[in-house]
């Protein structure tokens, strides 16, 4: 799953990728191809890595209230992940062409 990481969320997300032990790439533009997201990483997904990669989604959601994650499913649906549960999330996670995560405010 690709995910573009946009504002302030790219320390915090790949930390909290890191804390629970999911494995992501980094994935850089080539040379002069412009890319709207400050970063933009690749996570294997797998049955074994679905529910951690969920919890990290729902967890890091709700530390703070400026954050945002939206998935684009395969058929071009866009789901806002605002009250889903870890449970709800490994549900869409089946169904995701890629994520986009935002945190409007930097960290304090």
């Amino acid at each position: 799953m690709r995910v573009a990481l946009f504002k302030d969320s790219q320390a915090s997300f790949t930390e909290a990728l890191q804390g629970a032990d999911i494995p992501y790439e980094e994935l850089r533009p080539a040379p002069g191809q412009v890319m709207a997201a400050g970063m933009l990483i690749t996570i294997a997904q797998t049955a074994a890595i679905t529910a951690p990669i969920a919890t990290v989604f729902v967890a890091w959601l709700r530390a703070r209230a400026s954050r945002k994650v939206m998935l684009t499913l395969r058929d071009k649906t866009i789901v806002r992940l605002e009250g889903y549960s870890v449970e709800q999330v490994e549900q869409l996670l089946q169904l995701v062409d890629h994520a986009t995560v935002i945190d409007m405010k930097p960290a304090e």
